[in-house]
């Protein structure tokens, strides 16, 4: 089984990308970028230029690592064709089409989850940006994925949008187990994953196929590999997407695989590359701390009774402050 480490807005930017790769050299086969959103006006953003740039994804591109996928959010053939072009002049070589953010800012622009609603337009959509494919010299060798969801509302929806995607050469489909109402909440839905992925083989699709949702420990693997298997789909699915298990817990792919557990040690070395990684490029301890923030609301779960040290580090204000409140919850409080 493969391992991916999922895309997440604002979190996996390159300092998260390249301190993970090195510190869990191995135990990731795919890094997703947060997506780039592609609009008429034909421009990124500074900040998703800035993460997309060669120079600052070394670890990927000096040994000419594929492993790092660029994920594209598009209404329309046109805008994501201009994207991949843009992308693929930088040397990536895979692209993958968001259509999973369920979002209400991006539903409602018909991007991301927004286009499963229209399955003849996504239909068109796809075949248009495969068409173009092949007669554009810059996209011709470049790889087109698909993260999508089981539907908007209802999980009977994936029947139709399976069969959409089995008609086109996508080189990977990622299945989220949720439709888009449920957001992030909920159980997966694992018999409508099943039951999808029977169907995109019963009308002929190829790419293999990777699992998302609540993948959070060895426990949760081993039940979810445990119902594909009843399935009969376990040999189908060669790979599962990580989110915010991962953000929880960084070992996490490499427990899966029998690996050594996450040590305090190990979590402390990793917090602290990843505030030097954020400081190179954002301004201000403040801001560098709310970047850091953002992965404590996962990782304080690591740490038995830490209320009152947690948020000593969500009041820092300063980089002394925030190192001498993370020193106090390492040596206070029970690392589970």
């Amino acid at each position: 089984m493969n391992f991916y480490f999922a895309p997440m807005e604002s979190i996996t930017m390159y300092p998260l990308r390249n301190i993970h790769k090195d510190m869990f050299s191995g135990s990731v086969s795919k890094y997703y970028s947060p997506f780039v959103t592609a609009v008429k006006s034909k421009h990124f953003k500074n900040r998703e230029k800035n993460d997309l740039l060669p120079v600052h994804n070394k670890p990927f591109f000096e040994e000419q690592d594929s492993s790092l996928v660029v994920q594209i959010m598009s209404g329309n053939s046109e805008t994501f064709l201009w994207a991949a072009k843009e992308i693929a002049q930088l040397g990536y070589k895979e692209l993958n089409l968001n259509l999973g953010c369920p979002a209400s800012t991006v539903v409602n622009r018909h991007k991301g989850a927004g286009l499963l609603a229209d399955p003849d337009y996504l239909d068109s959509m796809l075949s248009d940006i495969f068409e173009a494919k092949e007669n554009t010299p810059e996209l011709k060798d470049i790889d087109i994925s698909l993260k999508t969801r089981l539907g908007i509302t209802d999980e009977s929806e994936s029947a139709r949008l399976m069969e959409i995607y089995a008609k086109y050469p996508i080189t990977e489909l990622t299945v989220h187990a949720r439709v888009k109402d449920d957001f992030y909440k909920n159980a997966p839905r694992l018999d409508a994953f099943c039951n999808s992925i029977k169907r995109y083989r019963e009308c002929g699709g190829k790419a293999p196929i990777c699992y998302n949702g609540n993948i959070f420990s060895k426990k949760d693997y081993e039940n979810t590999l445990s119902f594909m298997e009843k399935e009969g789909v376990a040999d189908e699915v060669s790979s599962m997407m990580l989110g915010r298990g991962i953000l929880e817990n960084p070992a996490l792919a490499r427990e899966l695989t029998g690996g050594e557990t996450l040590s305090a040690t190990e979590l402390k070395d990793y917090l602290t590359s990843l505030y030097a990684g954020y400081e190179e490029y954002i301004p201000e301890d403040r801001n560098v701390i709310f970047k850091l923030l953002e992965h404590w609301a996962f990782i304080h779960t690591h740490f038995e009774n830490c209320d009152k040290y947690l948020k000593a580090i969500r009041k820092a204000r300063s980089k002394g402050e925030y190192l001498a409140a993370v020193r106090n919850i390492f040596a206070s409080c029970n690392f589970i």
